[in-house]
């Protein structure tokens, strides 16, 4: 084993009661993407976990919620971006609140998703601060309190850190095999709305300009662009419209998403998308469509291979195992991609069944990734 990897295994492994201490703290408060409260209150005690070294300035959102970003070497040229998040899916009256530990794995809301993941950020780097190599990295941290929503008011503080940066790590969960992620499917989200023209049920005659009918035929000519060899995938996932059964419905209303690999399938997609729209089946009918959420697609970028094969000479040294891996839902790694910064998503413990009560993280990997993130960032930073 590597010197420096040998020192960094050591330090990890006489740190693991008080690591998985950490965790525990984070995840039994409740950081559901609605509660400001209870993520400002995460943010804080990251913020103490955090190297004193680091610079370090809260964003106040317009809904209270605090992002933290953190610096070294601000001012040097290509630093390395790492993000991560602090918000959570189950609200404060979900029934999945508490952390619960077996001998292999460790269960509560944002161990996997991505709270393990913050651990393993906050411990690698104050374990290469306890080895004086932080001072020697230029680095550039955010952590977010609303990806799990779109990320709609952090995502421009991503984009601003990611300028001249040279690499880009995210905190996700590994996969099950100790994959990291090298590319993610953008999304877009839409809200549809269609108008026809209101009138008593029961009157007869004449063709009836019913709202409902028509996006329904919208709905389904939408499903029909799901074309999984391309990975593109449209989903419907809520629809209402009308008010009562004797009156033809003159509102109705569907939200829907689609996903893509790259930007001609997007491209592609929105010209169907809005061929639909604007010609209802029913002439005296209108539609028309928002889009409340976007992540471009994460594909690839010059570097990507360079940053893989370094993770995998971390790994090699650690005694750890890492594959690659591409993934259909997104993160914020996608707006790092996007600005042409060589990304890897997926650093954080390797975990399963995020988003539902089951979520939960390898307790092993914890370790793992706290290791290979420090050694990693080691060898990036001195340009091995």
């Amino acid at each position: 084993m590597d010197n420096l990897a040998a020192k960094v295994q050591q330090a990890v492994d006489t740190q693991r009661p008080e690591i998985v201490a950490f965790l525990k703290e984070l995840v039994q408060i409740n950081t559901y993407s609605g509660n400001p409260e209870g993520i400002n209150r995460v943010g804080k005690m990251v913020a103490s976990g955090m190297p004193a070294r680091l610079s370090h300035r809260a964003v106040n959102d317009y809904k209270g919620v605090n992002h933290h970003i953190y610096t070294n070497q601000d001012s040097a040229s290509q630093p390395i971006v790492i993000v991560g998040h602090l918000d959570t899916v189950f609200p404060p009256d979900s029934e999945f609140q508490e952390f619960t530990e077996s001998e292999e794995k460790l269960f509560g809301p944002g161990t996997a998703d991505m709270k393990g993941g913050i651990a393993v950020m906050v411990y690698a780097l104050r374990i290469l601060e306890e080895f004086k190599i932080l001072e020697n990295i230029p680095l550039r941290c955010l952590i977010n309190g609303d990806e799990e929503t779109g990320s709609g008011s952090s995502y421009n503080l991503i984009r601003d850190l990611a300028q001249g940066a040279a690499y880009g790590l995210v905190f996700e969960c590994g996969g099950l095999e100790g994959e990291v992620v090298k590319a993610r499917r953008g999304i877009r989200r839409y809200k549809l709305s269609v108008t026809g023209k209101a009138r008593h049920a029961g009157v007869k005659g004449g063709a009836k300009a019913s709202a409902v009918v028509e996006i329904s035929q919208m709905v389904l000519a939408l499903e029909n662009m799901n074309d999984p060899e391309k990975g593109i995938s449209i989903n419907v996932g809520l629809i209402s419209g009308g008010t009562v059964t004797n009156m033809v419905p003159d509102h109705a209303v569907a939200n829907f998403e689609f996903r893509f690999w790259d930007g001609d399938a997007e491209d592609e997609v929105l010209e169907k998308i809005k061929e639909v729209v604007k010609k209802p089946q029913n002439p005296e009918c209108s539609a028309v469509i928002e889009c409340d959420h976007r992540r471009p697609a994460g594909c690839p970028v010059d570097g990507t291979d360079h940053i893989y094969k370094m993770v995998k000479t971390a790994a090699k040294e650690l005694g750890q195992k890492v594959g690659q891996e591409s993934r259909g839902g997104t993160s914020d790694a996608n707006f790092l991609i996007d600005e042409g910064i060589p990304t890897l998503d997926g650093m954080g413990p390797i975990g399963d069944m995020d988003h539902s009560p089951d979520e939960y993280i390898l307790r092993e990997s914890l370790f793992e990734r706290i290791a290979l993130t420090a050694v990693l960032l080691h060898k990036l930073a001195a340009g091995e």
